[in-house]
């Protein structure tokens, strides 16, 4: 090891210091610095270990670090004043958002897509219906369902996840949602109570609630609901993470092409024209206003419908009034 002052220049009063002697310095002090680190671990000594005595908690450090890693990221966003809130808007009518961020943050706004399902309520077949919904849970295998109330032939075909292999599909995995919004779970839980508490704290303050026709699930988790399936059930039939949340946020970025251009209709409607002012009341909340009713299209988009049937299971008037959005805090 160098004593204190050797390699290093000694200067005296009055000395002229130049950027190649500060450079030079800086690049002694970092050899040094890793010289001494060097030496210092090939001086560290290990005994001989026995079994998985390496090993913590039965995990090997690249499993922990991983476990880590994980965590953090999952943190993360709680930590840097990230929000996603879901809101019901119509027009006039004020909704503030207490979001305590100390700040002015940056607002997104994403309009929530209604999609056609299957909602069931039962085992029968008469205890299910077409619908649109806003939020949906269902296993990975139900990727399309066949219409069962509109009486046409051929049926209509609901897409829940894209299988052309061109088109990511929108989900995320239950287990996840559960997590983001602190649902308490054991292997003992029942696949039942998690979706009810579920429902509970997405619909909890600053959320809005939703009517009940805007969410549900699918046949199979009914199935699996009805025979009080465990999360250790689940997880042992491999069906555990498989099964997944969908919602569908959505925003179009719209740049007039010519002076009469008008909006585009997408294959995702029925998505809504409007407009929304947003406001920043104060560093502690937001308000947000939807300024005109929203336009929806006149018919569904869903895969294979006829437009002249004109059916909107559940778009009823006073839906047709509201937009459904997720905004993004972020500071």
């Amino acid at each position: 090891m160098s004593t204190p002052l050797e390699p290093y220049v000694l200067t005296h009063e009055g000395d002229l210091i130049t950027a190649k002697l500060f450079n030079g310095v800086q690049s002694t002090i970092r050899e040094d610095l890793a010289n001494q680190i060097k030496k210092a671990i090939e001086g560290i000594k290990t005994v001989d270990q026995s079994g998985d005595s390496a090993k913590l908690g039965g995990k090997t450090p690249k499993e922990i670090e991983d476990a880590i890693i994980q965590r953090a990221l999952s943190e993360l966003p709680k930590r840097t004043g990230y929000q996603m809130i879901f809101k019901r808007l119509t027009r006039d009518r004020e909704k503030v958002i207490e979001h305590k961020l100390k700040a002015c943050p940056l607002v997104d706004i994403y309009e929530l897509d209604y999609f056609p399902v299957i909602c069931a309520k039962g085992d029968h077949k008469e205890d299910q219906r077409d619908a649109y919904v806003n939020f949906y849970l269902y296993h990975s295998r139900e990727n399309k369902f066949t219409s069962i109330s509109i009486d046409v032939t051929p049926k209509p075909v609901f897409e829940i996840e894209p299988t052309d292999g061109k088109r990511r599909p929108f989900r995320i995995p239950f287990p996840t949602m559960l997590d983001l919004y602190k649902v308490p779970y054991t292997d003992s839980s029942s696949l039942e109570d998690l979706e009810t508490e579920f429902w509970k704290a997405l619909f909890n303050d600053p959320n809005d609630e939703f009517d009940e026709d805007q969410y549900c699930h699918s046949p199979w988790f009914e199935k699996c609901c009805g025979e009080q399936r465990t999360v250790a059930t689940l997880k042992s039939r491999g069906n555990w993470n498989d099964i997944m949340f969908q919602m569908r946020p959505r925003k179009v970025v719209h740049v007039p092409k010519t002076p009469t251009d008008v909006f585009v209709a997408l294959e995702a409607l029925p998505s809504a024209q409007t407009d929304i002012m947003v406001a920043q009341l104060d560093f502690e909340s937001i308000s947000v206003r939807l300024v005109s009713d929203p336009v929806y299209p006149a018919s569904p988009a869903a895969p294979n419908f006829d437009p002249a049937l004109n059916v909107q299971p559940n778009l009823n008037d006073a839906a047709r009034k509201e937009l459904k959005v997720m905004l993004l805090l972020k500071v």
